[in-house]
């Protein structure tokens, strides 16, 4: 089942070409470096299929129950979520059709996601476990702030919470292939804010933004996603409604920042905020409402360990 499913992934290389306007001697350069990398993450082909049923009404469960079952890990994360204290309370639930159909679609595609992103930090977590850890409580809170931020724009939830998740792929793949170089790079140059990107571009002439977004276009995620994650660091221009997403991850990653960090690098983006709507006055009530939704979801966060 694993080999049909991927069978619509074999040329993602190609189709992604079309996406996202990297000008072509970057896409280039960072099109070999991947090519050069001894052990990517695997693509998260699943995931990208249950992002699309979000857009199919016709979707049903068996769908849903027959692509999360094509991983045990995923079948066995999801029922014990169903089960755990706060949806039990009767019989545990041992069906994935029943385990959906109890938590709801968007709740299994959190989970599913969630799960297949902390599998592509193994090779992190062995090596550099502590910044393992911040970087998937940094992931997490994002992932979860671009959520709760998305109503504003009017963009899918599911496709907001996967941008937030997928956002810092590119910092896993510099240091899957840099090692220590990497790691001390990011420690000296602060995980937040415009230093950091100016090392990656003097050292290797783009940065973990423009790298995982060409990364996630070669696996065929959604351009506004690719897009999304490139801008993360970048003001997006407030005339175009369509960065409604980058907005919003660009604000999300802000936020997590001063949560998790409480940076005082960490700058809120006027662009982001017009586009959001947002004055500093919602600030303080935001972080709480983050705090709160964040509460619920302590078993995305502890997938890490």
């Amino acid at each position: 089942m694993k080999a049909q499913i991927s069978e619509a992934f074999l040329d993602t290389a190609s189709v992604a070409d079309r996406f996202l306007p990297i000008q072509s001697l970057e896409m280039d350069k960072i099109n070999r470096y991947i090519d050069n990398i001894r052990h990517l993450p695997p693509a998260p082909t699943v995931a990208v299929q249950l992002l699309n049923l979000f857009s199919d009404p016709n979707r049903d469960v068996d769908r849903i129950v027959e692509l999360v079952n094509v991983d045990p890990s995923l079948t066995a994360a999801t029922l014990k979520r169903c089960n755990s204290a706060s949806h039990g309370g009767g019989e545990p639930v041992t069906d994935m059709f029943q385990a959906v159909c109890q938590l709801g679609f968007y709740e299994v595609y959190c989970i599913v996601t969630a799960m297949i992103a902390s599998q592509t930090m193994t090779q992190v977590r062995a090596k550099y476990a502590s910044d393992a850890t911040r970087l998937w409580r940094h992931t997490v809170t994002t992932a979860v702030t671009a959520s709760l931020l998305s109503r504003r724009v009017h963009t899918v939830d599911a496709t907001a919470f996967t941008a937030g998740l997928l956002h810092d792929i590119g910092k896993l793949v510099f240091i899957s292939k840099e090692g220590i170089t990497y790691a001390q790079m990011v420690r000296e140059s602060g995980f937040y804010g415009s230093k950091l990107a100016i090392a990656e571009e003097q050292v290797f002439g783009f940065t973990h933004a423009a790298l995982g977004a060409r990364l996630l276009a070669r696996w065929g995620l959604p351009e506004n996603i690719c897009t999304a994650v490139k801008l993360h660091h970048d003001p997006p221009a407030t005339d175009e409604k369509s960065n409604g997403l980058a907005a919003t991850v660009n604000f999300a990653n802000y936020l997590a920042h001063k949560m998790i960090d409480g940076s005082t690098m960490a700058h809120a983006c006027p662009q982001a905020m017009d586009l959001l709507e947002l004055t500093p006055e919602d600030i303080p009530s935001l972080l709480q409402e983050v705090d709160k939704s964040l509460q619920g979801v302590q078993d995305l966060l502890q997938m890490h360990g």
